[in-house]
C-alpha cells in the first residue's frame, strides 16, 4: 500500500467525538428556555382584568367616534339643505 495515495482514517478524532457526544446529555442540543416570554406575561394574575379594560376602552372610543361622525354628517347635510332652501326662496 502506497502511503502517498491512501491514508487511514483518523481514528482519534472520531473516537473523541463519540465520547463527547455520549457524555453530553440530549438536552444540550435543545434551545434554552428564555428568562422572559410573552406567554408568561399574558398568563399572569390580573392580566384578564387588563385585557377587559383595554376592550372596554376600545369599545367606548369606537362608539363615541361613530356617533361623532354620524352627528357631523347629519349637521353638514342639514346645512346644505338649508342653503338650498334659501336659494329657492330668494329666486
Amino acid at each position: 500500500m502506497n502511503p502517498a495515495t491512501f491514508s487511514s482514517p483518523k481514528k482519534f478524532l472520531s473516537a473523541f467525538a463519540a465520547a463527547v457526544l455520549a457524555w453530553g446529555s440530549p438536552a444540550h442540543c435543545a434551545p434554552t428556555r428564555p428568562a422572559w416570554s410573552w406567554a408568561d406575561a399574558w398568563s399572569e394574575d390580573g392580566m384578564g382584568l387588563v385585557l377587559l379594560w383595554l376592550t372596554a376602552i376600545f369599545w367606548v372610543v369606537t362608539h363615541v367616534w361613530t356617533l361623532l361622525v354620524v352627528w357631523a354628517e347629519a349637521r353638514a347635510t342639514r346645512a346644505v339643505e338649508r342653503g338650498a332652501e334659501a336659494e329657492k326662496e330668494s329666486a
